[in-house]
C-alpha cells in the first residue's frame, strides 16, 4: 500500500500545499514523492529511537548491588555454585529472595557436592552493572544441609556475603564426540619420582575405542578436554584403588593429526581433582594438567618442561 494512501484527504491536501509553499514545489507529483520520502524517513527514525530505548533498558544499570538477587531472579538468570575447594557443585535458578536466604532449584549436577552446612560457596551468574561497577558472582553460606540423594534439591544459600567481578574458567573446554580420534593411556604416578618406562609399560587406564583385547579400553571414554584439564569417564572395574582424589598422574594423550594422518602423542603431569557417579558402573573423573613433557628416545624417559 502507498504510503499517501494511509493519510486522509484532508490531511494529504494540507501537507501537499504547505509543501509546495515552502518548497516552491508546484508539480503534484513531485509533491507527493517528496512527502512519500519525508514520511519514510519520519518511521525510520523512530524505529531507530525505540531500538534505542530498548537496549537502554536492556542493559540498564541497578541502583544497588543489594538488587542483585532480586534481578537475578525475575530475569531466570543461571547460578553456578561451587565447593568450598573451587570444584564445581551444582547449576541452579533461584526461586525465591528475601534479605536473610536465596532459594534455589537445582537444574544440573556438575559433580560432587562436598559443602556442608555454614561453608562458605561461591556463586557465580552472568554479568551484572551495578552501583558503578561490574558483577558476576558473590560468596555466601550454605544454610541448610544438601539432600544430596534427590534428583532436583532445594538449595537454601545466605543473603549474599559481598558482591565482585571473578574471572571465569581460562580454559575452554571442547566436548570429545567421536572417540576414535582420541587414546589416553594413565599412570597414577609422581612424575619426578617414578621410574616407570612410560614407552612400554602397561597404563592404569586407558582408553582405545580399537581395543579388542581384554583390557576393557574400548568401554571408557574422554568426556571433554581443554588446555587446562581433560574430563573421563571410567568403568568402575577398571578403577584402580590408587586413583583418589588429589593423586598424582602421568598421562599420554595421542590426538589424531587430520592434516598429517597419523595420532601425535602428548604427554602431561596431571592431579586428579574430582570423582563422582556417572551411573550404569561408571565414574567421571576430572584431572587437572600440570607441566607437558616431551618423550626423549635417547634418553628412554620424558623431559618435563
Amino acid at each position: 500500500m502507498n504510503t499517501l494512501e494511509t493519510l486522509p484527504e484532508q490531511i494529504q491536501s494540507l501537507v501537499l500545499e504547505a509543501l509546495k509553499q515552502i518548497l516552491g514545489i508546484e508539480d503534484v507529483l513531485v509533491a507527493r514523492v517528496v512527502l512519500a520520502a519525508l514520511l519514510v524517513l519520519m518511521a525510520v527514525l523512530l524505529l531507530l529511537l525505540a531500538l534505542r530505548v530498548l537496549r537502554h533498558e536492556k542493559t540498564a544499570e541497578l541502583v544497588k548491588t543489594s538488587l542483585i538477587p532480586s534481578h537475578l531472579l525475575k530475569t531466570g538468570t543461571t547460578l553456578e555454585l561451587y565447593n568450598p575447594d573451587g570444584s564445581p557443585a551444582f547449576r541452579c535458578v533461584l526461586t525465591r529472595v528475601n534479605k536473610k536466604r536465596l532459594r534455589c532449584e537445582v537444574i544440573e549436577r556438575l559433580g560432587n557436592v562436598t559443602a556442608q552446612k555454614g561453608d562458605t560457596i561461591q556463586c557465580l551468574h552472568a554479568p551484572v552493572k551495578a552501583a558503578g561497577k561490574r558483577v558476576n558472582g558473590f560468596p555466601c553460606l550454605l544454610a541448610e544441609p544438601v539432600d544430596k540423594d534427590t534428583a532436583s534439591p532445594q538449595v537454601v544459600l545466605s543473603a549474599p556475603i559481598r558482591f565482585q567481578f571473578i574471572k571465569r574458567r581460562e580454559h575452554g573446554r571442547k566436548r570429545v564426540v567421536d572417540q576414535q580420534f582420541i587414546r589416553i593411556k594413565l599412570w597414577l604416578a609422581d612424575a619426578d619420582t617414578s621410574d616407570i618406562p612410560y614407552a612400554d609399560a602397561v597404563p592404569d587406564i586407558g582408553i582405545n575405542s580399537y581395543a579388542q583385547d581384554a583390557s576393557g579400553h574400548d568401554t571408557n571414554s574422554v568426556l571433554n578436554i581443554s588446555k587446562g584439564g581433560i574430563a573421563l569417564r571410567i568403568s568402575n572395574s577398571m578403577l584402580p584403588a590408587t586413583c583418589i582424589t588429589d593423586a598424582r598422574a602421568v598421562i599420554n594423550i595421542f590426538m589424531f593429526n587430520f592434516r598429517e594422518k597419523v595420532f601425535k602423542p602428548y604427554w602431561y603431569e596431571g592431579m586428579i581433582r574430582n570423582m563422582e557417579s556417572d551411573g550404569d558402573g561408571y565414574t567421571r573423573i576430572g584431572i587437572s594438567f600440570g607441566r607437558a613433557g616431551i618423550y626423549d628416545d635417547n634418553q628412554a624417559g620424558i623431559q618435563w618442561q
